[in-house]
């Protein structure tokens, strides 16, 4: 709960005093406080279920996913009819298909497929991958915002991330209670219905929307993921043994950093390529007009040291622009989570949910 608001914080602090390293080093310490607590505090519990190291699995999953990621964010640089970037995809997809295909037939496969066999599980692990598909979009596009745009610091930025923080906060505490009211399935399509109003406000953010603005719409939306997103993880571990438990969660969370990683790749692509096409450069040699279609950041340092005004309201109007078709495409998604949600996640009550997880 500390670590969640103290995080953009202090993350902030140190960029503004530091090299942009020490966001890295600094977590060195935890690891090492994380590394001593487990071995001396958590007790151990050993499975009966042995398996070897799927080093294959591990290969082909890895490969196939930089790959496919990789050529999405091409794509915004290049366009999707560059060969590299249709290369990329098939290549990537053709791996991830080896990879499904191995797993069927291996004896000790690195995802144990039997899992989904669980629409709980099923469904509440697409819900919770939606849901950080949404969110490190989300996160991608307003620092910059915050930066580029409204001129704030990093620390700055860190602190006007809050409100979210806050929302989240308060979504995760109201969920358990509004669970025993009416279900964690409702309670799952509520939090994305919240998170997709929440977005659609914020894509009508433009140019002289003020700082309230931005505040009220990511606590909503912050609100929608405390909703959405401890339930979904719940629906899906609800119904798994005690020692599958253990292969649920982390192929849970495997999953949601699959789906944020291909949520920045994919939504970020959606902003760079909207960012350029908006952008008004007539007259500029063109070695200025690589540096400010690489980012808004580039546009905005270019644009000041130039002192040009209608340069720096063009890339500033151009990157809100293509932020604002990401939040629209982010509330749509958050729009089938909700559908999602209310036509197939199984209904359970939940009391019945805490005693099958005691």
């Amino acid at each position: 709960m500390l670590g969640i608001p103290l995080g953009p914080i202090v993350g902030g602090w140190l960029l503004k005093h530091f090299e942009w390293g020490s966001v890295f080093w600094i977590n060195i310490p935890f690891v090492v406080i994380g590394l001593v607590a487990i071995s001396f505090l958590m007790p151990e519990n050993s499975s009966k279920i042995s398996s070897k190291i799927d080093y294959l699995g591990i290969f082909t999953s890895s490969i196939g996913l930089t790959m496919v990621t990789y050529a999405v964010i091409r794509a915004g640089e290049k366009g999707w009819s560059d060969a590299s970037v249709i290369i990329l995809l098939i290549v990537g997809v053709v791996i991830l298909g080896i990879f499904t295909i191995w797993q069927r037939y291996t004896k000790h496969p690195l995802i144990d497929l039997s899992l989904f066999r669980s629409a709980s599980f099923t469904w509440g692990s697409i819900l919770a991958t939606l849901v950080s598909f949404a969110m490190f979009g989300l996160l991608f596009a307003i620092p910059q915002f915050f930066q580029a745009v409204k001129g704030y610091d990093t620390f700055g930025t860190g602190l006007r991330l809050l409100p979210m923080i806050a929302g989240l906060m308060v979504g995760a505490k109201i969920s358990d209670q509004l669970s025993k009211r009416i279900g964690s399935k409702n309670n799952v399509a509520i939090g994305f219905l919240v998170l997709a109003i929440g977005l659609g406000i914020g894509a009508w953010t433009d140019l002289e929307s003020g700082y309230w603005f931005a505040a009220l719409w990511i606590t909503i939306s912050g609100i929608g993921l405390g909703l959405s997103l401890p339930n979904s993880m719940d629906a899906a571990l609800a119904e798994l043994s005690a020692e599958r438990s253990g292969i649920g969660s982390a192929l849970i969370m495997a999953l949601r950093q699959v789906g944020g990683t291909i949520g920045v790749a994919i939504l970020g692509t959606v902003i760079n390529s909207s960012y350029r096409h908006h952008l008004n450069m007539k007259g500029l040699p063109s070695t200025v007009t690589e540096k400010v279609e690489q980012s808004v950041s580039a546009g905005v340092v270019i644009a000041k040291q130039l002192k040009f005004n209608r340069l720096l309201d063009s890339v500033q109007k151009a990157f809100i622009h293509g932020m604002d078709m990401m939040l629209i495409g982010c509330s749509g998604i958050a729009i089938i989570g909700c559908l999602l949600a209310f036509l197939f996640l199984p209904h359970k009550q939940h009391g019945a949910k805490k005693a099958n997880k005691a």
